[in-house]
């Protein structure tokens, strides 16, 4: 896809593999984001000194990482150098050399993270909530970085054989933006990967569906020297494409997104004083990602904290939202897109976002009315249909207990 936006100098291109995390093999979890960490750091005819050379010469910048569901890239540049900029990038994507030095270096910096974040209460509590809500081996249950076992076990030849699985040309998907001439980057972009031939076996496609437990279940976990416990507390979500999608994103927005973090900002922790921070997030992914609150709270305050946040929850399911609520929380979302919509940077994402999703070519023009037609029972609906004060998960993380 390419877009002109002749207001700007620059181009933003950017794009994404189909397949990340929920690839990695058994045993190997956080591979695609090693992979995609090495890739960007030397080529068969490029070492790594030539690639941020070049970058440099063209005042331009380059990443690459992993999520759950892609292997992503972005650069940026001025928009005579794009063409330039683009060969490098199909260089990466097509022929990394992973060199062993570069392996080194890349697993000690996703080391480091992992150290950093076994000390984060927040980080920790986050990571074991996924453990809770998804059983052994399921696709979403490891963070994408994965553990630190797992990475320091993993090879050069793992590094190629996932290269082999998800650098293909029948996963990509490649958006331009920027002072740019559209047709004729889309047949330069076509020249250059158009010999670019797809693998004969098909894209695994792993399960993502989850359940609820049967009942609420917890987890504690003591941390040496820690003053604040952090609290995750969450549910099973739903996919992007899911017909309650909407909704469930307003109701998230209301019970901890909106301003200060919505209800939950507004009454478990400026009314009751029992956070320091509190807010709702409902991932968006091709599968049944996370529903989840997090708050970081005095320990001494734990088990209020979780009853006040449980409360919320079954307020969104027992009545419907306010009608002032549901309509700041809508021009709250509409209004927001164009403020997206304003850089290069927002289009591209948003224009991968919609092929990834399957969102449809008119889908920004059609998403007020999207987001307008849902109507407070909906909001209730949802809330009672996907979210359940009876059969959540809750990880906590703080300091050991007297």
């Amino acid at each position: 896809m390419a877009l002109e936006n002749h207001s700007s100098e620059t181009v933003v291109l950017t794009g994404m593999l189909v397949g990340g995390a929920v690839l990695d093999p058994a045993g190997r979890e956080g591979l695609a984001s090693l992979t995609a960490a090495v890739a960007q750091r030397g080529t068969v005819s490029r070492s790594y000194d030539q690639i941020y050379d070049q970058l440099d010469s063209l005042g331009a910048s380059l990443s690459m990482g992993a999520g759950d569901y892609v292997v992503s890239f972005h650069a940026k540049c001025l928009g005579r150098h794009w063409p330039a900029v683009a060969e490098l990038v199909a260089d990466l994507l097509r022929r990394p050399s992973f060199p062993p030095e570069e392996l080194q270096r890349a697993r000690g910096e996703i080391l480091t993270r992992l150290r950093e974040f076994d000390q984060s209460t927040r980080m920790v509590a986050a990571r074991e909530l996924a453990h809770l809500v998804y059983p052994e081996g399921h696709p979403l249950r490891h963070p994408a970085h994965g553990y630190r076992a797992t990475v320091e076990a993993m090879t050069r030849e793992d590094l190629a054989a996932c290269h082999r699985l998800l650098f293909r040309p029948d996963a990509l998907i490649v958006s331009l933006v920027g002072d740019l001439e559209a047709s004729a980057a889309l047949d330069r972009v076509s020249e250059m990967l158009g010999d670019w031939s797809a693998p004969g076996e098909p894209l695994p496609t792993p399960g993502l569906a989850a359940h609820h437990p049967p009942e609420a279940q917890r987890a504690v976990f003591a941390l040496a020297d820690k003053s604040q416990a952090d609290i995750a507390l969450g549910f099973k979500g739903i996919p992007r494409r899911h017909p309650d999608f909407y909704a469930l994103d307003q109701a998230t927005e209301i019970v901890g997104g909106l301003g200060l973090m919505g209800r939950l900002g507004d009454n478990v922790r400026d009314r009751q004083g029992l956070a320091y921070y509190a807010f709702a997030r409902m991932a968006e992914g091709l599968g049944e990602d996370l529903w989840s609150v997090s708050a970081g709270v005095n320990p001494a305050n734990v088990e209020r904290a979780v009853t006040s946040i449980l409360d919320e929850i079954r307020r969104l399911q027992d009545e419907p939202v306010a009608e002032e609520e549901l309509a700041d929380c809508q021009n709250y979302l509409v209004g927001v897109l164009p403020l997206h919509l304003e850089t290069n940077d927002g289009l591209a994402s948003t224009l991968n976002d919609v092929e990834l999703f399957g969102l449809g070519e008119d889908y920004i023009e059609r998403y007020p009315n999207l987001v307008r037609a849902v109507t407070r029972e909906a909001v209730q609906r949802a809330a009672q249909a996907h979210l359940t004060a009876e059969r959540y998960s809750l990880a906590i993380a703080g300091p050991p207990g007297p």
